[in-house]
């Protein structure tokens, strides 16, 4: 049973060898549960190290600094936060507040940071912010975050709103922040943090076609957070593709001690052949006892076997578009660059060709949106073959790098459209580039705007894997400076794929384009199945740009000089802002 029912203020609980920070309603009954969130208590920009051992459990309320009207989702423009609030309005209680609505600057426009802090200020003991959507993404406290040291949590609209339309109808709504270690005395948790899933979040079927070639033996570390000692404790995996159960194993029984943990495993998943789709590997704890914490007994990581991407961070269902639901930048700012990266290496990775990157976008924070814009910024990227001996963590080197492909992505003026938006960026050193087998390779996104905040995935976890093996799997670096192997704290991954294939030509996933006269003289007129702006850039086949202009396409076609070009064959591509590509060859011949 539980040890308490309502606590006031912030409360000191033990530890065992991982923590438990949850966020779950525990009144009313027809919301209470185990909801996702993200918190503070990374260290990264807040006064808060972290949520490890401490909790607050207690009523919420709505923060109201009296501003009328509503946001875009119809919540109270009032509770948005970025005014200074009654002192001792919110004492005692937890506050919720709303992000801002992305449309109309007037309405919660400030930094999480502020929002935060505006709450501390009149009282809380600990704060909700509700996001304007289904999904929650990674808080950067900015400048106000650095003086808060009280829990705060993200939860997507739907949680808030659920939250909202109780107290909005005076039902009182109490919820729990923070460790849960020895709440309960009957209580199992799984992580996903520390539990097997596959060594990728997408890969080509080309490179995983029989059980010599892709396998894994599922496992998870069970941790007993209950005051009871548990017995009869098994794990269940279960995996799917596209939805369809094919592989369902359950562990040997054993007993855990409370505050005690125990890794356990269940049989090899392989198979003669793989299908490409959507993977999901779930994990089921369940023991003799009654858990009276359901919330954390299943874990689950997902993955695709994809006809083309290639990265660390999944794909959607579909299998088109990439994870991206966090956004980070460094805490200290480089001056002029920030190189993020994820590493790929197969022993067969040279049955495939790659011809450009999907990358999961960048956006602006609430607080610089007056100073900072991506209107007609460019972001590049770089393939590099990584040769060093030593590729771990802890004593790596990154001295033997060589670029080896690249390619760029111009953001449209104005960029709000595609703002958190995936984008594909085009190879434009030439057609394709052949991969090679037993290679290592980086693959990085160069932004030279480091103040913006890149995509990520936050529910791609490596944790257990590189506890396990200490490989480098997603490094970055500032200004072209010193490598920090392990990537961000917390160990978000990059939302960077690999686009390949097995037989890439000039011509494949382009729009239909042709150009003419051919041979060209002075000025070709090209026909494209588009309309409006487009960046046309031309690069000879040794893979140095010629030119790089802006082109308007009417009635399908456009007119462009190719007035000093040598004679030889040239690649043309056209990126549209639609985040489409042209690709094709011209002949100039003088």
């Amino acid at each position: 049973m539980k040890k308490l029912l309502l606590s006031l203020g912030l409360v000191l609980v033990g530890s065992t060898a991982m923590s438990q920070v949850i966020f779950s309603v525990e009144a009313p009954a027809s919301i209470q549960g185990f909801y996702d969130f993200k918190s503070n208590g990374d260290g990264s920009s807040w006064g808060l190290a972290t949520l490890d051992g401490m909790f607050v459990l207690d009523t919420v309320v709505l923060a109201n600094d009296g501003t009328p009207g509503v946001n875009a989702q119809g919540n109270p423009a009032s509770a948005t936060g970025c005014n200074a609030l009654a002192a001792g309005s919110l004492a005692g209680k937890i506050a919720m507040v709303f992000r801002g609505d992305g449309g109309n600057p007037g309405i919660g426009a400030c930094g999480f940071g502020v929002k935060a802090q505006m709450c501390a200020n009149a009282g809380a003991l600990a704060v909700i912010i509700v996001n304007r959507d289904a999904t929650t993404i990674a808080m950067n406290g900015g400048t106000e975050g650095a003086a808060v040291t009280i829990p705060v949590v993200m939860v997507n609209l739907a949680t808030g709103q659920a939250i909202l339309d109780r107290i909005q109808n005076n039902v009182p709504v109490v919820a729990f922040i923070g460790d849960k270690t020895g709440f309960y005395d009957d209580d199992l948790t799984t992580f996903e943090q520390t539990s097997v899933r596959a060594e990728f979040g997408s890969k080509p079927v080309a490179l995983t076609q029989n059980a010599s070639e892709f396998s894994l033996t599922p496992g998870t570390w069970v941790y007993n957070y209950g005051n009871n000692a548990q017995t009869g404790v098994t794990v269940n995996a279960v995996i799917k593709r596209n939805g369809t159960q094919i592989y369902s194993q359950t562990s040997s029984s054993a007993s855990i001690p409370s505050g005690d943990s125990l890794f356990m495993t269940t049989p090899v998943f392989s198979s003669a052949s793989y299908t490409a789709g959507y993977y999901e590997l779930i994990y089921t704890v369940a023991m003799t006892a009654a858990d009276e914490f359901v919330g954390d007994n299943v874990s689950k990581s997902t993955f695709t076997l994809s006809p083309q991407y290639w990265g660390l961070a999944g794909f959607n269902a579909t299998g088109d578009s990439i994870k991206a639901d966090g956004f980070y930048r460094p805490a200290t700012l480089p001056t002029t660059q920030f190189e993020t990266c994820i590493v790929v290496k197969d022993a067969n990775g040279g049955r495939l060709k790659m011809d450009g990157v999907q990358f999961g976008g960048m956006t602006v924070g609430a607080a610089d949106t007056a100073t900072v814009t991506l209107d007609g910024v460019e972001v590049t990227w770089s393939l590099y073959t990584w040769n060093d001996a030593d590729q771990t963590v802890s004593t790596g080197t990154f001295d033997l790098l060589s670029e080896v492909a690249g390619g760029s992505y111009t953001y449209p003026d104005p960029a709000d459209a595609v703002l958190e938006q995936p984008v594909f960026m085009p190879i434009t050193s030439a057609p394709y580039y052949q991969l090679a087998n037993n290679q290592a390779y980086l693959l990085c996104i160069n932004n030279f705007v480091p103040s913006v905040y890149m995509a990520f995935s936050t529910t791609d976890h490596y944790d257990y894997a590189m506890n396990a093996d200490d490989m480098v799997r997603f490094p970055l670096r500032s200004d072209v400076g010193t490598w920090t192997p392990a990537g961000f704290s917390g160990l978000p991954v990059p939302s960077i794929a690999l686009r390949t294939g097995t037989n890439l030509s000039v011509a494949e996933n382009t729009i239909d384009a042709a150009a003419f006269p051919i041979p060209a003289k002075e000025v070709i007129t090209v026909k494209v199945n588009a309309a409006g702006d487009a960046t046309l850039k031309i690069v000879d086949m040794a893979g140095r740009q010629v030119s790089n202009q802006q082109v308007k396409i009417e009635n399908g076609q456009f007119q462009t000089s190719v007035a000093g070009m040598n004679s030889g064959t040239y690649v043309f591509t056209l990126d549209y802002s639609n985040g489409t590509t042209s690709r094709f060859n011209v002949v100039v011949s003088k």
